[in-house]
């Protein structure tokens, strides 16, 4: 008797009087949940259907619309699965961080970063590199055994010869991500003549051996046996370098981001320069109360004397057109460490948080001959600080994500797809999560419907009326001009935007990208006389062309 009244009032204590078992005094409670993914599932429903992810035993929700974000891709949730299995390679344990709410005891997420490792780093010296597979190792020893077995996970052959096992954890080839310390792309040569990759930028001194400090001359001025800062600097034996990637089960490293201890500069206020972004983290301020968030970033260049404009990235929820917003200029530092800008916003409001910021020298960007885009570096935020209470005891602020508006409002089409794999016929629209992780969902955006004619047109239209048309009018072909067109990219995504208008009012008008993996004719939005349109796809396009009903037609090359 005695024991069970003692067991009676432990579990009263325990479970309290005004909460049952699973109650929460409370509702919606936020988390932030890093750990092992023990399971994942896709839901059927289209090509950004959701699903749920297991973290550590716990089970959240992956609502429709949600974009995962890997080291250099961002994917929609479907995308990370093949015949309705994940696909994790390396046959070990995966990780993932999870922000999100629960919400009448669901866990649902908002934001989800997946990695085989995040934290892991492997630093040392180059040992050997095999020119004939792109391979290299670091730490081996003098005899080539031992060390980690490497090699640039790079699809498109950006770095060096392309390797194609796992596209989705792949380096960034936009934006370089295997680079020296101040940004200047580095590269694996694939024969000992490799023009994109050539000996001579890497110069050495009167002994023999190569520098690791450097500056590039204006590339107006060199001879051809110049050192050319418009071409990729390859990486040597001896060099040492700090780098990330996805382990194999047969223990290869694919490499998707290499920072080499090398300091090469180049001409100061001339093109190309280069940039790389060390951190970016969005502070999200609402009105709940408690700390807000600072919005900070670390940025490196191998320009030290010209500004950079930090800016965020902006998407339009219906047509996914990009806006730039500024948010500070900065000048890097000129001395050590030299190239460095550091950014802190303090208690300057930045909002709307967005996916991506940018950073862009004031000296403008230029295509290299890797096909990179120098003076500009373009970053996915992988940290979003959500107000912090300062009131301890009282209840937690829920993660607000009706203030984040690519996940409130959408982020326009979407076309999803790992490299080499074309995109649907069909653009999808990346709407607002579903289900909402929050107590309850904000307003969506209205957006205008969108034309669906993208048939062959034809010379002639005839009179809509009760009885049968006694008349028919020939339609001239109409004149498209094209306002703008152009492509952007970050980490591994290219969005196609164009706009155009027809001499045509009733004109309906499509757009078709060519390329590598080529977009069939898509209809444009219409917003007064002008038509536009963004479709985000996986690999860069060559040029665009508008099309209307009325046969006409035009064609203009993007870079």
């Amino acid at each position: 008797m005695h024991f069970n009244f003692f067991v009676g009032v432990l579990i009263t204590l325990v479970c309290g009087v005004s909460f049952g078992l699973g109650q929460v005094p409370y509702d919606p409670t936020p988390f932030d949940i890093i750990g092992t993914i023990n399971g994942m599932t896709l839901n059927a429903g289209g090509p950004l259907a959701g699903g749920s992810i297991n973290v550590d035993g716990q089970t959240i929700t992956v609502p429709n619309n949600l974009l995962a974000t890997l080291p250099s891709v961002t994917v929609a949730w479907g995308e990370l699965f093949k015949n309705g299995v994940a696909n994790l390679p390396g046959g070990i344990s995966w990780e993932a961080n999870v922000i999100g709410n629960r919400v009448n005891g669901q866990f649902i997420a908002g934001l989800v970063y997946i990695s085989q490792r995040s934290t892991q780093t492997v630093q040392g010296f180059i040992t050997s590199i095999d020119l004939l597979t792109g391979h290299f190792k670091i730490n081996g020893d003098a005899t080539g055994s031992g060390g980690v077995d490497c090699v640039i996970n790079d699809p498109v052959g950006r770095y060096g010869r392309a390797y194609t096992a796992n596209p989705l954890w792949a380096a960034d080839t936009d934006n370089p991500s295997i680079h020296a310390q101040n940004g200047f792309p580095m590269c694996i040569p694939r024969d000992s003549s490799d023009p994109l990759c050539p000996s001579k930028n890497r110069p050495r001194n009167s002994a023999g051996a190569p520098l690791s400090i450097y500056t590039f001359k204006d590339p107006s001025t060199i001879a051809s046996s110049d050192p050319d800062a418009r071409l990729m600097a390859p990486l040597l034996v001896g060099d040492y370098v700090d780098l990330s990637g996805t382990l194999t089960g047969s223990g290869l490293l694919e490499v998707y981001s290499l920072n080499a201890n090398l300091q090469f500069f180049t001409a100061p206020g001339k093109t190309p320069a280069y940039l790389w972004c060390e951190e970016a983290i969005y502070g999200i301020v609402t009105n709940q109360g408690g700390e807000n968030g600072e919005t900070r970033a670390v940025i490196w260049t191998s320009d030290p004397t010209t500004p950079i404009q930090w800016f965020a990235v902006d998407v339009d929820p219906c047509t996914g057109s990009v806006t730039e917003r500024n948010l500070v200029l900065q000048q890097p530092t000129t001395v050590a460490p030299t190239g460095r800008a550091v950014y802190r916003l303090g208690k300057t409001d930045a909002s709307p948080a967005t996916r991506q910021v940018g950073f862009r020298l004031r000296t403008g960007t230029s295509l290299t001959s890797n096909n990179i885009t120098a003076g500009q570096y373009l970053q996915p935020i992988f940290s979003y600080t959500f107000p912090e209470l300062t009131a301890f005891g009282t209840p937690v602020f829920p993660n607000l994500f009706d203030v984040i508006p690519y996940l409130s409002k959408g982020s326009g089409p979407y076309i999803p797809g790992s490299f080499g794999v074309p995109p649907p016929a069909n653009e999808v629209i990346v709407g607002q999560l579903s289900p909402w992780p929050g107590a309850s969902a904000p307003a969506t955006t209205s957006c205008p419907p969108r034309p669906t004619s993208t048939t062959a047109p034809t010379s002639t239209l005839t009179a809509t009326t009760s009885t049968p048309a006694t008349t028919t009018s020939v339609v001239p072909k109409d004149t498209i001009t094209i306002i703008s067109a152009s492509q952007s990219s970050t980490r591994g995504v290219i969005t196609v935007t164009a706009s155009a208008s027809s001499n045509n009012p009733n004109a309906l008008l499509s757009m078709a990208v060519a390329g590598s993996t080529p977009i069939s004719a898509t209809a444009m939005t219409k917003i007064g006389s002008t038509f536009s349109l963004s479709i985000s796809v996986k690999s860069k396009g060559t040029s665009v062309t508008i099309t209307s009903q009325f046969g006409g037609s035009t064609t203009i090359a993007i870079k």
